[in-house]
């Protein structure tokens, strides 16, 4: 899993980690998707009805791998031993030149996107601030783009891949380039267990 520190949030993606089987993706391809927005041609629809996507019969094997990702996210990169579970699963469908707007995923610890299929695209995301204009919103030419001088990143994905990111930062797709669709599965994660402590007057327990 290699990972992207952006102001020190780690995005993490892997290439190639789980291609679906013809059965698996028919179900994911086959489903009801609805379109809340006023522009139906340019946004991405999503799976419509209870999202617990992970949950439909035949999908076992691809809830049993994301979960799995999530946890070595937790473990290995946030280096955290609390527990997470999964909230919501949720699929997408975008046409050629969908999209969707910038967003992040209130209530979630962790979220989980993996690429169904998409020939090609970027997942963009937006920082607000650099690094550098964190503590002071600072004006500046730069030199050679990086994760220190951006205010916004494109990660580029594709079919099979998977990408990690605490709930709380804002991404949006880039418009599908392909004129084949761009079907990608969402996945949020939350922690569970006891947090704090009594003596700091900050125990919780979910």
């Amino acid at each position: 899993m290699e990972t992207l520190n952006l102001k020190a949030i780690p995005i993490c993606y892997k290439k190639n980690a789980y291609h679906l089987s013809q059965k698996e993706f028919n179900i994911v391809k086959n489903i009801r998707y609805e379109n809340h927005g006023a522009d139906k041609t340019n946004i991405a629809s999503i799976s419509a009805g209870n999202k617990t996507l992970l949950d439909t019969k035949g999908l076992h094997k691809l809830k049993k791998f994301i979960i799995q990702q999530a946890e070595e996210y937790t473990k290995d990169i946030l280096q955290i031993k609390d527990k997470i579970y999964l909230t919501q699963s949720w699929s997408t469908f975008a046409k050629p030149n969908a999209t969707h707007h910038v967003h992040n995923h209130p209530n979630t610890f962790i979220s989980v996107v993996y690429y169904a299929q998409c020939k090609n695209g970027f997942l963009v995301f937006d920082l607000r601030r650099s690094s550098l204009q964190e503590n002071l919103n600072l004006e500046y030419t730069v030199d050679k783009y990086n994760a220190y001088n951006c205010q916004a990143w494109d990660l580029p994905v594709e079919t099979g891949q998977i990408v990690l990111f605490p709930g709380h930062v804002f991404h949006m797709p880039r418009p599908n380039p392909s004129p084949i669709p761009k079907i990608l599965i969402g996945a949020n994660f939350f922690i569970k267990g006891a947090l704090g402590s009594h003596n700091s007057v900050s125990f919780l327990k979910i």
